[in-house]
């Protein structure tokens, strides 16, 4: 109770006066979109009929050109191409499409991507070794190798041109290569730094393509470049947000077997698929076999073009995505465990490493405990003289230049502001750990660790009602950069409580000035014990439409809950 910080976001009477009288919507959807007039307008104004123009030309990525020429010359020259991705979501979408598109115009292609437990993450010799005996003259990464140096250094020493794809951050080196191909280059001009793996994987199929047949390839493969962004998390701005608009349109009839599957196993087959439904009920199914051991399974999926061999490869990722959620729930109570004999919550950083933690999971795990303790937090599993670590940070805290840092305690690391991964010698834990908080000690202030809750509107009792719910579908997709509106529901009573799944979540209905709320607290069941019947609370929350049995009925899905403060 009263964990978050609630921040009302202002609202400009004006403007909204301005949008309902320009776009004839309904108020609680026009005051949502004054607040993200640049990121979404265009989308009310049925930006459908503008998204090819909203698409950059790719060749404004730095070394496009000389990329694109480099793999024409293998081609040419029938030299052997494999594809080295990673073994996310993001990676197998970006493996899969660029395999898919190179494998129609020329057949010695291959790819590779490397076992999470067995190799761990982005380039390593021995897959190189393995790369060269098959006769492989290029080697293409996706979602990987920006900070590879060592790496790529080797592969030319064995004979291999390397072009590397990627989109994560680089460091003031890069490697020594045919063409590095990732937006955040520092002398990169290309207008949207924020693409996916798999976005520019794409820009580079659009590229060998010669800008000739754009809408062959959407439809061909903006599925899954759709899939690969969202799943990865990528704020849903600007050309991101125009690759997931396509993305969707054709996502219930993509003509890949192994989308198609993912819907049947899911029951998303013949309903409207959302940017939620994707990166909660389908990425986590694809990233399941590369958590656990080889993605292989999942670019199978997307390439087998067989219906039947596609359901059971989804029935199998289902299966392993349970074993993945077992193990997570048994890691993060061991993490909670250790954090809390050992008051690691105190530091500015949380660093927990125990042996034996499945490395493939310690990101998700990462995840809730930063979530938990409204700090950064790393967790390493510990194999022998060896650790393979996984970190996830809070909005204000870049974790990628807290590693650099820190590197010199570092074998290796790469990542994001927001999530990064590392490996380091076990012995070299206890420094890493203190040399680290000794940098966010510097950075990090006291507020930083409050988590902020940012609501568009207090809801009036008449806004409660479908009609005005369903019109907020119009600033969709939402996600990273467009998040799902938050409103608060303020000075109400409790009517009922009840908890569901064995106390593990909450059921509310609210009721104020004849209007009632169904309110569900996933999570948020051990709260039944502190509230009762007739309390004033004030809800902040997500509205949501269920729709059961034909029936429809308009529920607030909790992010915070709080009792209501007397004057």
């Amino acid at each position: 109770m009263y964990r978050k910080n609630w921040i009302f976001k202002d609202i400009d009477n004006l403007l909204v006066d301005k949008i309902i009288n320009k776009r004839n919507i309904p108020r609680l959807t026009a005051i949502v979109l004054q607040n993200r007039i640049e990121i979404i307008s265009d989308n009310i104004e049925n930006l459908c009929k503008k998204l090819l123009e909203r698409l950059y030309d790719p060749f404004l990525l730095k070394d496009m050109r000389r990329g694109v020429d480099r793999i024409n010359s293998a081609i040419k020259n029938n030299e052997k191409i494999t594809i080295y991705g990673d073994y996310d979501a993001d990676g197998v979408t970006s493996t899969s499409i660029l395999y898919m598109y190179l494998k129609e115009k020329y057949t010695n292609v291959d790819f590779y991507i490397p076992d999470r437990v067995d190799e761990g993450y982005g380039i390593n010799p021995k897959a190189l070794d393995k790369i060269k005996k098959s006769g492989t003259m290029l080697i293409i990464t996706v979602d990987t190798g920006v900070t590879a140096m060592a790496e790529v250094e080797y592969a030319k020493e064995l004979g291999m041109d390397v072009i590397i794809t990627d989109h994560h951050e680089c460091k003031q080196t890069v490697p020594d290569c045919c063409a590095i191909i990732d937006p955040k280059q520092s002398d990169c001009n290309y207008p949207f730094k924020e693409l996916a793996g798999v976005g520019v994987v794409f820009k580079l199929i659009h590229a060998l393509d010669d800008n000739k047949d754009l809408d062959s390839l959407i439809k061909k493969y903006m599925s899954l470049v759709c899939l690969g962004t969202i799943a990865d998390v990528a704020p849903l701005i600007d050309e991101n947000r125009v690759l997931v608009i396509l993305g969707l349109k054709y996502f219930s009839n993509s003509n890949n077997a192994g989308i198609d599957a993912l819907l049947e196993v899911t029951s998303l087959k013949g309903k409207e698929v959302t940017a939620g439904n994707i990166g909660f009920v389908i990425a986590p199914r694809i990233n399941a076999a590369g958590r656990l051991g080889s993605a292989n399974k999942s670019v199978e999926l997307f390439l087998c073009g067989d219906s039947n061999r596609a359901i059971e490869i989804a029935h199998e990722l289902t299966a392993e995505n349970k074993s993945r959620q077992s193990m997570e729930q048994e890691i993060f109570e061991e993490a909670v465990d250790i954090i809390e004999k050992n008051r690691l919550q105190d530091k500015s950083i949380i660093i927990v490493a125990k042996e034996n933690w499945h490395h493939g999971v310690i990101g998700i795990v990462s995840s809730k405990i930063t979530l938990k303790y409204c700090r950064p937090s790393i967790l390493i599993s510990i194999d022998g003289d060896t650790g393979k670590g996984s970190g996830r940070s809070i909005s204000n805290f870049n974790l990628f230049e807290a590693l650099t840092y820190a590197g010199d305690t570092l074998s290796k690391f790469g990542g994001h502001s927001l999530a990064a991964g590392l490996s380091i010698s076990s012995s070299n834990i206890k420094q890493f750990g203190l040399k680290i908080n000794e940098y966010a000690n510097r950075v990090l202030k006291p507020d930083d660790f409050i988590p902020s809750l940012y609501i568009d509107y207090k809801l009036a009792s008449d806004d409660i009602n479908i009609s005005t719910v369903e019109n907020l579908k119009l600033l969709e997709p939402f996600g990273m950069g467009n998040p799902t509106p938050v409103f608060a529901f303020c000075s109400t009573r409790i009517k009922s409580i009840a908890t569901m799944s064995d106390g593990k979540h909450l059921k509310i209905v609210l009721a104020r000035d004849g209007a009632s709320l169904e309110v569900i607290g996933f999570d948020y069941g051990y709260l039944a014990k502190e509230l009762k019947v007739c309390d004033k609370v004030d809800v902040a929350g997500s509205l949501n439409v269920n729709t059961f049995k034909d029936e429809k009925k308009l529920q607030l899905i909790i992010k915070d809950i709080r009792k209501t403060k007397t004057k």
